[in-house]
């Protein structure tokens, strides 16, 4: 058998030479564009729910305004009338009637105007601004996906926030004078604030994503085949 191995002063002929293997290069996995697109749709929901609902609560508040003040005046006031009336006689309802005539609701024109406009600014920006995100993110029916997000979502935030603000309610529990009573009301406050907040951008984000899902399903199912 010859040894393949020169003997010292002669080289391998490039043929003879053993053949060199390149090392193996990684290759990236290929990217599903229906993955790709499918995160996008999910981030362009998280993004309108967080901005939208906030924004369409904080309207719906400032709009709520001017209709306490109307309510005050009219539904309120009839009613604490009549309860006077029945229960202390007619001199105390004429007192409480005069004393609830000094509330005019055209005396706080400008600044109920001004809440009411607010309000309007406020709900037409979240309204705009999901339809837009959604729309730039590729989801399916993004008016739906808007319209019904922002009902369901008021609601939902709306009982959540009652429900916070409830619990912070608790902290009273411990107060015994009236500066205990003040720093509870204070932190309440604050608690019901910094809790609804949370709520309402947590509530945006679990509707949008229902809403996208729910929506991305109808419209297959009704696109044609």
């Amino acid at each position: 058998m010859l040894d393949p191995t020169p003997a010292p002063g002669e080289e391998l002929d490039a043929a003879e030479a053993p053949a060199v293997e390149p090392a193996p290069v990684d290759e990236p996995a290929p990217v599903d564009p229906e993955v790709v697109a499918r995160r996008r749709v999910r981030r362009g929901a998280i993004v309108a729910g967080a901005l939208s609902l906030p924004l369409v609560t904080l309207g719906v508040i400032q709009l709520a305004v001017p209709l306490a003040v109307w309510y005050l005046a009219t539904v309120i006031r009839a009613l604490v009338v009549v309860v006077a009336n029945i229960v202390s006689g007619a001199t105390a309802a004429a007192e409480a009637n005069s004393t609830l005539e000094r509330i005019d609701p055209a005396a706080l024109g400008s600044v109920t105007l001004g809440f009411a406009l607010t309000g309007l600014v406020l709900v037409a920006a979240g309204s705009l601004v999901s339809y837009f995100v959604l729309r730039a993110h590729g989801v399916a029916r993004p008016g739906y996906v808007t319209g019904f997000g922002v009902a369901v979502g008021l609601v939902i935030a709306a009982v959540l926030t009652a429900s916070v603000g409830a619990l912070t309610g608790l902290i009273f529990g411990t107060a015994s004078t009236v500066d205990d009573v003040l720093g509870a009301a204070a932190l309440g406050i604050a608690l019901t604030m910094l809790g609804g907040a949370v709520v309402t951008v947590g509530t945006g984000i679990v509707v949008w994503l229902w809403m996208e899902r729910l929506f991305r399903a109808s419209s297959v199912t009704t696109s044609p085949s």
